[in-house]
C-alpha cells in the first residue's frame, strides 16, 4: 500500500506545478542591478609633509640629439610640408616635436624665436634649439 501511494505522490507533484504556470503562458521579468561604488578619501588636518622619498625629475640631455622628422598631409590633396632632420639641443623629443609642429603649421610657440639658416630653420628659447629642414611649405618665420 505504501509502494502505490510513493508512485502517485510526482504525478500529483506533477499536476500541481503544471496547473500552476498559467495555462502555458507565463512572464518572464528581467531585472538589473547596478551598484555604484564611492570612495571618499580625506587628508588628515595639520601640518603637511613632504615625502622624504621623492626623485629628481629625469634630466633631458643637454647635448643634440636626432628627433626625427615630421610629416604633415593636408586634405583635399592640397600638398603637405615635412620636417626633416629635426634636431634638440637642451630639450627631449617630444617637447622639440610639439614646438617644430606648431611651426610647421605657421605658429610661433609663445617664448620661441625662429630664424632661417643656411641648413634650414633654427628655433631658439634660452638654452634650447631645435634645428630642421623644412620641406614642401609653411613655417614659422617672420616676414615668411
Amino acid at each position: 500500500m505504501l509502494r502505490p501511494l510513493l508512485l502517485t505522490l510526482p504525478i500529483l507533484a506533477a499536476a500541481v506545478f503544471a496547473s500552476g504556470c498559467g495555462g502555458g503562458k507565463t512572464k518572464t521579468e528581467t531585472v538589473i542591478n547596478t551598484q555604484t561604488v564611492v570612495q571618499t578619501v580625506t587628508t588628515p588636518t595639520g601640518t603637511a609633509t613632504t615625502p622624504t622619498t621623492t626623485s629628481p625629475p629625469t634630466p633631458v640631455p643637454s647635448g643634440p640629439r636626432s628627433c626625427g622628422r615630421i610629416d604633415i598631409n593636408y586634405p583635399n590633396g592640397e600638398g603637405g610640408s615635412s620636417a626633416i632632420g629635426i634636431v634638440a639641443t637642451g630639450l627631449g623629443c617630444t617637447d622639440a616635436r610639439a614646438v617644430t609642429r606648431a611651426c610647421q603649421r605657421g605658429n610661433l610657440t609663445p617664448g620661441w624665436t625662429a630664424r632661417q639658416r643656411s641648413s634650414g630653420i633654427l628655433l631658439t628659447s634660452g638654452g634650447r634649439r631645435i634645428t630642421f629642414l623644412l620641406a614642401g611649405g609653411g613655417g614659422c618665420l617672420p616676414g615668411g
